[in-house]
């Protein structure tokens, strides 16, 4: 269980109110120093590549800004001061470049950049690999997820030893969600197949995304058990999750899911040190420290 890694999800840390604010440089490099991983989101501007997790400035201006991250240079971006809602504490989107840049002088072992789908067309494609030419040296630690098929193969024809991971759901999930995720996400089954067939590379992972617990029929359902596990690794994969807060912290709820081990933190806990005893090769979560401590 030891060499569970701990990647911090978009920056955020509820257990501390006076954190730095989401996806922020400070947070990243608070983290970062602590020892963690960061799991994050390129972001494509008018000029270049930020790190924020929403395609437009709402959330970050508290409405007071309604552009889309595409129509602002990155110079204007980069200006930008905001808070942690409760303190005062004080951040600035960071450029893809300056996260990187952190990655490199720390001492984590495991990133995740998150490569969301509707990112996924040809110049956008190109603009990424043209970044990542400039951090060959940390590839080993950078795992990129969410990764659609079609989109691995020119990935990997750049970089033939990329950490690449499909983002694997439960069928009802697929069902559900594909068409608001720009059709990432792949059932476990189909998963299996592709990893077996090196679609996903030489050293690929997979990221398990477990929604919620309720199926079609009402009845229950999980990803996180023992089967799957063994089922991804049998197709050569480590395997990436994120824990159930995750579908309550992130913005925008696709669905309406809201996943119920994450209704209190006794709960989540309890369900948290069960994955934990399946041995995850990473768990992404909102709970860094205290994911460390049950580690």
């Amino acid at each position: 269980m030891a060499s569970i890694f701990i990647l911090t999800h978009r920056g955020l840390e509820p257990s501390k109110s006076d954190f730095y604010p989401e996806s922020s440089f400070e947070a990243f490099q608070d983290l970062l120093s602590r020892g963690f991983g960061i799991e994050f989101d390129p972001n494509f501007a008018k000029d270049g590549i930020v790190v924020w997790h929403d395609a437009t400035l709402s959330r970050l201006s508290e409405g007071k800004d309604e552009r889309a991250f595409a129509d602002v240079e990155v110079a204007e971006l980069s200006k930008i001061k905001f808070w942690n809602k409760v303190h005062t504490t004080e951040g600035m989107i960071p450029t893809f470049d300056e996260v990187m840049e952190l990655i490199r002088n720390s001492e984590s072992r495991i990133n995740a950049l998150h490569f969301k789908g509707k990112f996924q067309d040809p110049r956008k494609i190109a603009l990424l690999i043209e970044h990542l030419h400039r951090y060959s040296d940390i590839l080993p630690s950078i795992l990129m997820f969410d990764v659609k098929p079609e989109t691995a193969k020119t990935l990997l024809n750049a970089f033939p030893d990329l950490q690449l991971a499909p983002s694997v759901a439960h069928q009802h999930d697929v069902d559900r969600f594909n068409s608001v995720v720009a059709e990432t996400l792949i059932e476990t089954d189909e998963a299996a197949k592709m990893l077996h067939d090196g679609v996903f590379g030489k050293n690929p992972w997979v990221w398990l995304d477990e929604w919620d617990l309720t199926d079609e029929d009402k009845k229950q359902k999980k990803l996180y058990t023992k089967e799957v596990f063994d089922k991804m690794r049998s197709a050569g994969a480590r395997i990436a999750l994120v824990t159930p807060e995750l579908h309550g912290t992130s913005p925008g709820l696709y669905g309406g899911e809201s996943h119920p081990d994450s209704k209190d933190k006794e709960t989540l806990f309890t369900r948290i040190r069960e994955i934990i005893a399946l041995s995850p090769d990473a768990i992404c979560t909102d709970y860094p420290e205290e994911a460390k401590d049950l580690v």
